[in-house]
This record gives C-alpha cells, sequence and structure tokens, in this order.
C-alpha cells in the first residue's frame, strides 16, 4: 500500500508543478496530504527529489563532505610533521 501511496503522492506533486507551472509549495496541499507526503519522503525538499522535480544534492554532499575530510586529515599530518 505504502509504494501505491507514494506514487499517487509523486503523481499529484508532478500535477501541481504542471498546472502551477513552479515547484510545489507546502501550501498547495492539505494538511492531511502533507502530513502524508512528509511522512513518506521526509522533508520538503526530499519529495521534490523524489518526484523528480528538483535535482538532488545527495551527491553534491557527499562530494563536499569526502573534501571537508581528506582537507582536515592532510592538515592533521601538515601538522605532525611540523612538530616532528
Amino acid at each position: 500500500m505504502s509504494e501505491n501511496m507514494k506514487e499517487h503522492y509523486i503523481a499529484r506533486l508532478r500535477e501541481v508543478a504542471e498546472k502551477e507551472r513552479r515547484l510545489p509549495k507546502k501550501s498547495d496541499f492539505s494538511v492531511e496530504d502533507m502530513n502524508r507526503i512528509k511522512g513518506l519522503f521526509g522533508p520538503w525538499p526530499w519529495c521534490l527529489e523524489a518526484a523528480g522535480l528538483k535535482e538532488s544534492k545527495q551527491e553534491q554532499r557527499k562530494q563536499k563532505n569526502f573534501e571537508k575530510r581528506r582537507r582536515g586529515k592532510l592538515r592533521r599530518t601538515e601538522e605532525v610533521n611540523e612538530n616532528v
């Protein structure tokens, strides 16, 4: 049943986007629908990503975090080498 609900709400998000010619807003849906949508997909940006209306930033986040960890490791290595 959950998959059918997901498909239903993805279709609803896409319908609103097409009709309004913009990304759907939370205010475009009833409180009950909003609770269901967010319960199925999580935060609003994730809902839009699931419907294919917004580019997923998950890969960008992973790359950014990887680079941050790499820079930290390099900095710590340099600090150790300076103290030797």
